[in-house]
């Protein structure tokens, strides 16, 4: 007498092979732990945002001259991410200060680009600020040229050309600042005011 049996691993109604539940469940398993670790990773990214407090920078809003001081027109206060590592300065620090070189309009403001007014001119060094008169300056001469003070009397005078003073106005027409040897202020001083002295534009050696 024959003995019909269930199907060990099929349908029981059409009788077919089955793949176990086990089979079918775990070719997601890797995706699902990709998945979570990709999810993981945003909610971190998010909760770092979330914790990281924007810090309070100064921002030149206009071009500075190095050696310039700053006003208050010239800062603007904003908040920035990603800064902390920076040498920040607060309003004070910058406004008892000079640029200490050249400063571009829209620039976080740092400690090393602001020197102590103290330390400018620097060392042996001084400013002469000079009303310039037609055919005295130029026209090429450019920030930081070198110059030769050259006056009807007495020897010349070598000088850097500091700042060029209101650049809207024409070169017959302008302040502006000499930097020389401070050995050589008193003469550099007479010297342009002496009728027929000329700034004279040289090459660098």
């Amino acid at each position: 007498m024959t003995t019909l049996t269930k199907p060990h691993s099929g349908d029981r109604k059409t009788g077919k092979p089955r793949l176990s539940a086990v089979r079918r469940r775990g070719w997601k398993r890797p995706f699902a732990g990709i998945a979570a670790m990709v999810l993981g990773g945003v909610i971190a990214a998010w909760a770092a945002t979330r914790e990281e407090e924007p810090a309070t920078v100064l921002v030149a809003v206009n071009d500075v001259e190095a050696g310039e001081g700053l006003d208050i027109a010239d800062l603007r206060v904003v908040s920035a991410f990603g800064v902390e590592e920076l040498d920040l300065v607060t309003v004070p620090e910058a406004l008892r200060g000079r640029a200490a070189a050249p400063i571009s309009a829209g620039t976080v403001l740092t400690g090393p680009m602001i020197a102590d007014t103290s330390a400018w001119p620097a060392p042996g060094q001084a400013v002469v600020a000079v009303e310039t008169t037609p055919g005295m300056l130029p026209d090429s001469a450019g920030k930081d040229a070198l110059l030769l003070v050259v006056a009807e009397e007495g020897d010349p005078f070598p000088a850097r050309l500091h700042s060029l003073g209101d650049e809207e106005a024409s070169a017959d027409a302008r302040v502006v600042e000499l930097l020389v040897v401070d050995e050589d202020a008193a003469g550099a001083a007479r010297a342009v005011d002496a009728p027929g002295t000329r700034l004279v534009l040289m090459a660098e050696p």
